[in-house]
């Protein structure tokens, strides 16, 4: 069958948009082999000046390094951003907020805590800035996590929901602990890539909370049904523009796949699961940021139907049985903790269509969700000022 550029434009606008900068449906491989670190702690902190990072709300800013357990279940460190109000700290403390970043890459110089004026991550570093300044203008601490891999040992499993969870929680965890100044209510948010931390975190055992409490949870664009979206777009047979985008997600999720699962990461890298052209380019998710992976001289010249190798079908399946199995739909929540799903109505990258239906799965299964459509695309959900504004004013209430 010819594939016509109308239908090309239209699966890879979709698929795009469910994808990209996403926060998008994890990539979660079985259970890690090992225990989660039971003790994490702050084992450095260095001042940060930058504009970009070090907000004008906050009374101090300090990119610190934390342990924590990797996706594998072996003892790592973590990088992230600490953030405290100008306020002195109440009785009891200083609530806590946990802003969790949209996609920006894997690599290391993509870390939202060493962000500078001229990044070409910063709109996607910087894109919960006005929700964080209110929730430091009204007493509250906030902790920023970096991701797994993103300035700290290892690679980055992108979109792996364990993952970000535990980068999420373990940060809150070792902050809490280094300054008694901060309490014990937590409340849990972030945008797009950020959005699926968020509510993984919010949906994890009370005691990986190691006796913070968490309040409510704000998912920023969440995207949901990643994985059928993926298989419409796998065959297009062309490269050029839009199509770039959604190859440059393409190499963070296998890659992301091959982090966390080993036999997955055999079978892209050296059992013929990727093309050679996609294979040699493998070291660019290390060297590159997001746009960077987007670019025609790296996975942006591929077109969809370019990626796979002659074992391309089973990483294929393996693929979208892992987005399926981590898609946010099958989260659970404990009763009666309060879940803020936010979405643009003119949003490509998390379709409205699909937020509806996310929303309408958790109130089926008893979950309190107060959901907001805007007709905004999908970077307005966290950063248009009104809406950033109303989204900080709920999560102060809740806690």
């Amino acid at each position: 069958m010819r594939t016509s550029a109308c239908h090309v434009r239209m699966v890879c606008a979709l698929a795009t948009g469910l994808l990209m900068a996403i926060g998008g449906t994890a990539l979660a491989p079985r259970a890690a082999s090992g225990p989660v670190d039971p003790d994490p702690r702050i084992v450095s902190a260095d001042a940060v000046h930058s504009p970009v990072v070090a907000l004008d709300a906050a009374s101090s800013t300090s990119r610190v390094r934390y342990s924590s357990t990797s996706v594998r279940g072996r003892p790592t460190e973590m990088t992230g951003t600490v953030l405290l109000p100008r306020s002195s700290p109440p009785r009891g403390g200083w609530p806590l907020a946990v802003w969790n970043h949209m996609t920006v890459g894997a690599a290391d110089s993509c870390a939202p805590s060493t962000g500078h004026a001229n990044h070409p991550e910063r709109p996607r570093m910087t894109s919960g800035d006005l929700i964080v300044g209110h929730l430091l203008d009204a007493g509250f601490a906030v902790v920023r996590p970096d991701f797994e891999g993103i300035g700290g040992p290892g690679p980055h499993p992108y979109l792996i929901g364990g993952s970000l969870a535990r980068s999420a929680i373990d940060l809150a965890v070792a902050a809490s602990r280094d300054d008694a100044r901060i309490g014990r209510d937590v409340v849990v948010a972030g945008h797009s890539e950020g959005a699926v931390a968020a509510l993984f975190a919010a949906s994890r055992p009370d005691t990986e909370w190691h006796g913070l409490r968490v309040r409510a949870v704000a998912a920023l664009a969440p995207p949901t049904q990643v994985a059928r979206m993926l298989d419409a777009a796998s065959g297009v047979p062309v490269a050029g523009p839009a199509i770039n985008e959604l190859m440059g997600l393409a190499a963070l999720l296998g890659y992301g796949a091959a982090a966390a699962d080993p036999g997955f990461e055999q079978l892209m890298l050296h059992g013929g699961g990727l093309s050679p052209a996609a294979r040699r380019l493998v070291p660019h998710v290390e060297q590159r940021c997001y746009a960077g992976l987007t670019q025609f001289d790296s996975y942006g010249g591929l077109a969809p139907a370019q990626l796979l190798g002659p074992q391309g079908a089973r990483l294929k399946a393996g693929l979208l049985a892992i987005l399926d199995r981590n898609d946010v739909a099958h989260l659970r929540f404990s009763p009666g903790l309060p879940v803020r799903i936010e979405t643009g109505t003119v949003d490509t990258v998390s379709p409205q269509p699909f937020v509806s239906d996310l929303v309408r799965s958790y109130r089926r299964a008893g979950v309190q969700v107060t959901y907001n459509e805007r007709v905004i695309g999908h970077a307005g959900v966290a950063a248009e000022p009104g809406g950033a504004k109303e989204v900080a004013r709920w999560l102060i209430g809740q806690a």
